[in-house]
Formats: structure tokens, sequence, C-alpha cells
């Protein structure tokens, strides 16, 4: 599967090549086809492999054990953390979206798996709300949303947003400062009274 990711990753679902893919992992496409059966079957499979990876990671953080400030905290540190060691699922989610989610709608595993980030999610606003942890509470997924947005921007943008500012996005420094800044803001943002 990882020889799929990284050739999906690096050509899109277009320009990658399933001979690429069968020697960089010594078969044969016959074998890969019988399988999967065509390349898009392998694509879908290699995008519920990435998804439901994360979401699995997600679960293993056991944020319900965690009182909501600390389970905010873990979850956007985690997600940053994610996405800055994890570059293939950045590339691919990319491509997928290039692609206008033409594939990943195809599988309900992916949706299926990211039932309970969201009920985990919800119930985590919901407590810090109730328990005055949080001076307001947000909607989950639209939390969730701005969660990825400012832990993957920098990433997908950073060659671009690196030359138009003339600061190396991508730096090891720059990036243990947004992981921090990203924490920050979201815990910033539960803290402030509604408008």
């Amino acid at each position: 599967m990882e020889a799929a990711l990284t050739e999906f990753g690096d050509h899109g679902f277009h320009g990658a090549r399933v001979d690429r893919i069968t020697k960089a992992v010594g078969c044969n496409a016959r074998l890969l086809y019988h399988y999967f059966g065509s390349k898009e079957k392998l694509y879908i499979a290699a995008l519920e492999h990435i998804f439901t990876d994360i979401r699995a990671q997600e679960r293993q953080l056991e944020l319900e054990r965690l009182p909501p400030r600390a389970a905010m905290e873990r979850l956007v540190g985690f997600t940053f953390d994610f996405f800055d060691s994890n570059p293939l699922f950045v590339k691919v989610a990319r491509n997928e979206n290039l692609l206008e989610g033409r594939y990943i709608v195809q599988t309900e595993a992916v949706r299926a798996s990211s039932l309970p980030l969201m009920d985990a999610i919800t119930k985590i606003l919901e407590q810090g709300y109730r328990e005055g942890a949080f001076a307001r509470s947000y909607d989950p997924l639209q939390l969730y949303v701005t969660i990825v947005a400012i832990s993957a921007h920098h990433l997908n943008n950073g060659h671009t947003f690196s030359a138009i500012f003339g600061v190396d996005l991508l730096s090891v420094e720059w990036r243990v400062e947004r992981r921090r800044h990203a924490i920050a803001f979201v815990m910033n943002a539960l803290d402030a009274a509604a408008p």
C-alpha cells in the first residue's frame, strides 16, 4: 500500500502508473489487478487506508478520559503533528481534493471511521461549555475544519508562502512556532465570549 500511496501522492490519480507501483513492490500488474480489480479500486483502497489510519490514531488519544481543555489541546496537537509527520497523507488528500472528492465519496469506510471523532468533539465541546471550561461552544465540524486548516495550510502552501513572505514556512523552527500558535489559537477561540 505504501508504494501505491507514494505513487498517488507524487503523481495524482491520473499521473500514477500501475507499472511503477508494481516495480516498487516487486510484483506484476496481474497480481495487483487480481487483488484490487483496477487502478481506481486501488486508489480508493489507498484513500481508505490513510483516512482510517488517522481516525484509528485519533481514537487512541482517548480524549473522553481527559478534561475538556486538555482533550482539545491534545486533539489540536495531534492533528498538527500528524500532518507534519505524514506528508504523504497531505499530498494524497490534496490530490483527491483536486479531483473534487470523486473517489473518496465512493467509500463508506472513510465516512464511518470519522463518526467517532465527531462524537468525541461534540462531547468535549458540550462538557467544556457546561462546566465553564469554555466560554462558548462551536459546531463540532466547523471547529474540526478550523483545526485541520490551521494544522495543514502552511504545508499545502509552504513553498508559495515562503517565496511570497521571505520566510521558510517549512523550517523546523517555523513549524514549532506554528504548532504553538495553532493550539493557542483554538483555545483562545473557545475562551472568547460569543459575539
